[in-house]
C-alpha cells in the first residue's frame, strides 16, 4: 500500500440509533481543516432507525474519509468500539461517539501538532460544552480542573472521569489484541485512559472543541446500576493492576482499599440480618486483601461501622 494513502489520524466513531445526531457528528469531522490525511472509521451497530442510510450517504460523498463498518447484528457498545479501534490505521486516534460532535474546525490539527511536538505525552484533550438531546445547555458532568498536565496517578485517584470522550486524542499505541481489562470493562473510558497513561503524560489543551450530549437514561442513573458499575470498576482496577504487572501497585493498592471499603458499606446498606452477614463475608476478602491487617483499630472500627453503627453514634 502507498504510504501516502495511509491517514495520519483516524477518527473512531461508534453509533447506534443516532439518526437525529449522526449527521452533525460526521459534518464536524469532514469539515476539519488539516494539512494531513485523516479518516473517519464509523462502527454502525445494526441500528433500527436511519443511521445506516445517513452514513451510506456520507460514505458516497466522502469516500476518501468515511470508512463505514456495518454490523450484521447488534454487538453492543464495547464490542463495537473494539472492532472500530482495530480498524483505525492512523498514527493517532481521535474518539467521537455518534451523538456528540465537534465545533472547532481546527481541533484535529491542534491536537496533532501538540503530540507531534511532545513525544512524552500520549493523550491530549480539551474541555467541552454539554447539551441535552434537544440541544439545550445541560449540567457538566466533568470536574473542574486545577491544572493542565496529568499522569496515570491522576487517572487512578480521580473520583470522576475528567477527560471528555468527544475530545480524546491519543497515540495509536494500542496493543493488538486489546487487553482483557479493557474488553471486559463496563467503563471503556477509564480503561482506555489507564492503558494510555501507562505510556506517557496527558495534556489538557485550551478552549472547548466539541459538544458532549448528556442523556437522561444513562447507564449509572439507577441505584442498582450505580452499584453494579462501582463493583465492575473495582474489578477493572484489579485487572489493570495485574495487566501492568503491578508496576503501579503503589497507586492501585490505596485506591482498591478505598473502593473495597465503599463496596462493603454501599453494597450492604440495605441488607439486614443473615443476608447482610452473608454479603459481608463474601466481600470482606477484598478489604483484607488490600488493608494492613496489623491495623487492628481500623478493622474493629470498620466492623462496627458495618454491623453496629449505633455504637459509633453513642461514642460520638
Amino acid at each position: 500500500m502507498d504510504s501516502s494513502s495511509v491517514p495520519l489520524v483516524s477518527v473512531c466513531t461508534i453509533t447506534y440509533n443516532h439518526e437525529n445526531f449522526i449527521r452533525r457528528a460526521i459534518e464536524g469531522v469532514v469539515s476539519q481543516q488539516c494539512d494531513f490525511k485523516f479518516e473517519m472509521v464509523i462502527g454502525e451497530d445494526g441500528s433500527k432507525d436511519r443511521t445506516k442510510e445517513i452514513i451510506e450517504e456520507y460514505a458516497a460523498k466522502y469516500p476518501d474519509i468515511i470508512v463505514p463498518l456495518y454490523a450484521e447484528k447488534n454487538m453492543g457498545a464495547k464490542a463495537n468500539a473494539v472492532n472500530a479501534l482495530m480498524h483505525c490505521r492512523g498514527k493517532y486516534i481521535a474518539f467521537l461517539e455518534g451523538d456528540d460532535y465537534w465545533t472547532d474546525p481546527n481541533k484535529l490539527q491542534m491536537q496533532f501538532n501538540f503530540l507531534e511536538a511532545n513525544p512524552d505525552f500520549t493523550i491530549c484533550f480539551t474541555r467541552v460544552e454539554v447539551k441535552d438531546e434537544d440541544g439545550q445547555d445541560a449540567t457538566d458532568p466533568y470536574p473542574v480542573l486545577t491544572k493542565d498536565e496529568f499522569s496515570i496517578e491522576d487517572i487512578v485517584s480521580a473520583e470522576k472521569v475528567f477527560i471528555p470522550t468527544p475530545t480524546l486524542f491519543f497515540r495509536n499505541i494500542l496493543p493488538k489484541p486489546l487487553p482483557e481489562f479493557y474488553v471486559k470493562a463496563m467503563s471503556g473510558d477509564i480503561a482506555m485512559h489507564l492503558l494510555l497513561s501507562d505510556k506517557g503524560k496527558i495534556k489538557c489543551l485550551p478552549g472547548k472543541t466539541g459538544v458532549y450530549r448528556e442523556h437522561p437514561g444513562g447507564i449509572t442513573k439507577t441505584e442498582k446500576a450505580k452499584k453494579e458499575f462501582f463493583f465492575e470498576l473495582f474489578r477493572l482496577y484489579e485487572r489493570a493492576n495485574e495487566y501492568f504487572e503491578y508496576r503501579h501497585n503503589a497507586l492501585m493498592r490505596p485506591r482498591l482499599l478505598q473502593m473495597s471499603k465503599i463496596k462493603l458499606i454501599f453494597g450492604s446498606k440495605d441488607l439486614k440480618g443473615l443476608e447482610k452477614i452473608k454479603y459481608v463475608m463474601q466481600n470482606a476478602s477484598d478489604y483484607f486483601k488490600y488493608s494492613d491487617r496489623k491495623n487492628i483499630k481500623e478493622v474493629f472500627y470498620f466492623t462496627a461501622l458495618l454491623f453496629f453503627p449505633s455504637l459509633l453514634k453513642l461514642k460520638k
